[in-house]
């Protein structure tokens, strides 16, 4: 999974109830039990190789790696907006099904400033549906990208997720610009706010796009077409200082 180190490895098997909460309804836990076939612990970063992040906003000492079967495919966004809230450090969660297709789903968490047993969730990504058996686009460019010896910045473990998590959702958009597959190579990644700005503004872009399929005037058109071209110039400059 991802190429990460069999240092880092684990492979513990949770039995499902061990996500069964008191926070959830009824309907939710049946649905939970109906999708989920089996969950797995396959790695854990821990330890300094890649620094521990603990400041006022931030307890990151470990990334996990979890596997998780489905009955199907489609039950991935169900599952892993429970599971993202469950788990407080930062995961990765692997879903499959009896079709070897696969997605990832990736979350950025804080703390609560106001009770620090307690996170809060930033976002959350989900990559596109991938294969893996054969080598589609999608999982070439994972592996491309975002295995973990294609991590770039290893300043700490939170910059580290958060590098995994924006070029995932930047492989699975990449229709948002016709230029968006330089950003991956650019120098954003080695700053955690440039990371962070490029995210909101792709993100931007892609409400964007949907908004423009819907516009009923030429004036909202053209604040529409406005913005974006503001925005690519943006990535245009990005990809210029690499």
């Amino acid at each position: 999974m991802l190429a990460i180190p069999s240092v880092y490895e684990i492979n513990k098997t949770f039995t499902i109830k061990t996500f069964m909460t008191a926070d959830l309804t009824q309907k939710e836990k049946k649905r939970f039990r109906e999708a989920v076939i089996e969950i797995k612990l396959l790695y854990q970063i821990a330890g300094e190789d890649i620094p521990s992040l603990i400041n006022d906003e931030y307890d990151c000492q470990a990334i996990l790696f979890f596997s998780v079967r489905l009955t199907e495919l489609k039950n991935a966004n169900f599952v892993g907006n429970i599971m993202q809230r469950l788990v407080k450090p930062l995961c990765v969660i692997r879903f499959y099904d009896h079709t070897n297709c696969q997605v990832f789903c990736f979350c950025h968490k804080r703390l609560n400033l106001n009770d620090r047993t307690q996170v809060v969730i930033e976002d959350m990504v989900y990559s596109s549906p991938t294969s893996m058996q054969f080598a589609d686009e999608t999982n070439t460019m994972m592996r491309q990208y975002i295995e973990f010896d294609r991590i770039q910045n290893r300043g700490n473990k939170l910059d580290f997720y958060l590098e995994m998590m924006i070029k995932a959702y930047i492989i699975s958009n990449l229709s948002l610009w016709s230029g968006t597959r330089a950003l991956l190579v650019s120098k954003v990644w080695y700053n955690r706010d440039d990371m962070l700005k490029l995210y909101d503004r792709l993100k931007r872009v892609e409400q964007l796009k949907k908004e423009q399929k819907f516009a009923k005037t030429v004036a909202e058109s053209a604040r529409i077409n406005s913005e974006l071209k503001r925005l690519y110039a943006e990535f245009a400059k990005i990809i210029e200082k690499a």
